[in-house]
């Protein structure tokens, strides 16, 4: 039987779990920015990657970031950070949460850089990998590229088959990957506002 006990209980459940990081940012009444891509041409494939961003870092932020990523304990030190979004895989309610996320044009469009505080796939019994790559050191976080076109369409790819470089003049996390490494993310797109959440 519903009593105003369990309404009472379902209002924490939902409040512990905004503080878990596990509801998303729209979720919580704010507004977000929210880009899609699916996984390829590595395990686990065919997933649909859905990063909401309500926030994009500034300097002073990337340059923690980037501090972050070279410290001893880099999954404490990226915990500390602000929470600027999460990234949400369409067969998982749980999400990561985003503490990097930049944006810079591009002949082409934009590209986008995203860092999570934890590695794509650390809630997965199987480790992600890329087809044909070996697993290699296994990072505590995952940065994900997005390349955008002018229409806000693309592809990108992820930190398993790329290589991160930290550009510390310039407070930015940069993926570089090689000639012959896959492409991992396809699809990509900044998704359309939906119209109750455009401004007046």
């Amino acid at each position: 039987m519903w009593t105003k006990r369990n309404a009472a209980r379902g209002v924490l459940a939902a409040a512990a779990l905004a503080a878990a990081g596990l509801v998303s940012a729209q979720d919580q009444g704010r507004d977000v920015e929210r880009f899609t891509a699916t996984t390829v041409s590595m395990t686990p494939a065919g997933i649909e990657l859905r990063i909401d961003v309500r926030e994009w870092s500034d300097e002073a932020g990337r340059s923690a970031v980037v501090d972050a990523l070279s410290a001893e304990d880099v999954a404490s030190a990226l915990r500390e950070l602000p929470t600027l979004g999460y990234v949400w895989r369409s067969d998982s309610g749980v999400g990561y949460s985003v503490k990097y996320a930049h944006r810079v044009a591009t002949p082409e469009g934009e590209r986008i850089t995203f860092v999570t505080d934890k590695r794509l796939g650390a809630y997965d019994f199987k480790q992600w990998m890329a087809d044909g790559m070996s697993a290699g050191s296994e990072l505590d976080y995952s940065v994900i590229a997005l390349d955008l076109g002018d229409d806000g369409s693309g592809e990108g790819t992820l930190s398993l088959a790329a290589e991160v470089k930290l550009d510390r003049e310039s407070s930015l996390v940069v993926l570089e990957a090689a000639e012959d490494a896959p492409r991992l993310l396809t699809n990509a797109q900044l998704e359309p506002t939906p119209y109750w959440a455009k401004g007046s």
